[in-house]
């Protein structure tokens, strides 16, 4: 599919993508969405209405092709406006949009039943996976290094750095820091399972 890297850049509502379109929100908001609808349409706790995703392909485009090729091909019929505040055929369900947020929401997911530590679906082992994914440990791709305040970083669940909440406020003991993790995971989890059960009616998220 293709990895988007997170850049920070000066926000904005409205994208002017090229060849005279605007997009919503920029295209790596609309790759989870894709990512979810993938998951959502190979989980059996999810009954996606293709009814609604009328000109995207359906599951054989969505689920056989890659995230890049597929964009080239929809995104100005399904997200592209050549007025700036037209409404788009599927608009993003709200203007402010937390894509960290939801990167770590779709990474816990995606390892919610591997097991670690000889646990699966342990909160602390996802955290461990997520981690190590996003700092380049497992080996499965190059460090992300965002440069959002809360990231993957702070999903360490060995203690051997400082953990911080989610408004970069210190916390305490190990013990605390590994509850605090588990909090965060299963957070991350419930606004997964939410974002799934929206887009299998059209909506993201």
């Amino acid at each position: 599919m293709g990895t988007i890297y997170f850049d920070r850049t000066s926000s904005s509502d409205w994208v002017k993508y090229k060849d005279g379109y605007w997009i919503g929100h920029r295209k790596r908001v609309y790759l989870y969405w894709f990512k979810y609808l993938q998951h959502a349409e190979l989980s059996s706790e999810y009954n996606v209405d293709w009814t609604k995703y009328d000109g995207w392909g359906g599951s054989n485009s969505v689920l056989g092709m890659k995230f890049d090729n597929w964009w080239d091909d929809n995104w100005i019929d399904l997200f592209g406006t050549k007025d700036r505040n037209a409404t788009p055929r599927f608009p993003i369900s709200t203007k402010s949009i937390k894509t960290e947020g939801l990167r770590l929401s779709l990474l816990c997911w995606e390892r919610r039943d591997a097991p670690v530590w000889n646990k699966r679906g342990n909160a602390l082992s996802i955290a461990k996976q997520v981690y190590e994914y996003e700092l380049g440990i497992s080996g499965e791709k190059k460090p992300r290094y965002s440069q959002d305040e809360w990231t993957a970083y702070n999903l360490k669940p060995d203690g051997s750095g400082q953990q911080l909440d989610e408004d970069g406020e210190k916390v305490g003991s190990d013990s605390s820091k590994n509850q605090m993790l588990q909090t965060y995971v299963s957070r991350y989890l419930r606004r997964a399972r939410k974002y799934l059960k929206n887009v299998c009616v059209g909506r993201f998220p």
